[in-house]
């Protein structure tokens, strides 16, 4: 019987675990009113295929912000968000592409920041809110201004 019960918790746990973000936020916090700078690390292609773009959508509570060069990637810049597009990356190739941003006096305790991995022609969208999302979107805490 405890065999069995060990087994069934075993078999269980990997349900009951929230799925893992394939893009990291690096920080995962910062204060409000601080400037940071955010690395979406990006740890894996598409099914194989290597990542050749990366778009990040700005969100409220995110100002002034403003991309980090990558050698061998071309920046974009629109009103609400920041691309790179190039490469490419290999895929199970670990990198980071960052961006500087000042959190406003009015941001969100969490802000969910929506990420679409470009592979060729295949697209990965890291936009769910929530960590059990099958595709979460990174998200940075807020903490309060010092």
């Amino acid at each position: 019987m405890m065999k069995t019960a060990i087994t069934v918790l075993l078999l269980a746990a990997p349900l009951s675990m929230p799925a893992m973000a394939h893009i990291h936020l690096n920080p995962e916090q910062a204060q409000r009113g601080e400037t940071v700078e955010l690395a979406f690390v990006v740890g894996h292609g598409c099914a194989g295929a290597p990542t050749t773009a990366l778009r990040v959508a700005l969100p409220v509570g995110l100002a002034d912000v403003v991309p980090v060069e990558k050698p061998g990637w071309q920046v974009s810049v629109l009103p609400d968000e920041i691309g790179w597009q190039g490469g490419p990356l290999a895929d199970g190739r670990k990198e980071g592409f960052s961006l500087r941003a000042t959190l406003t006096a009015d941001a969100p305790d969490t802000i969910a920041i929506p990420v679409i991995q470009i592979c060729g022609d295949i697209q990965t969208r890291w936009i769910e809110p929530g960590a059990n999302a099958d595709n979460p979107a990174p998200v940075l805490r807020v903490l309060p201004a010092r």
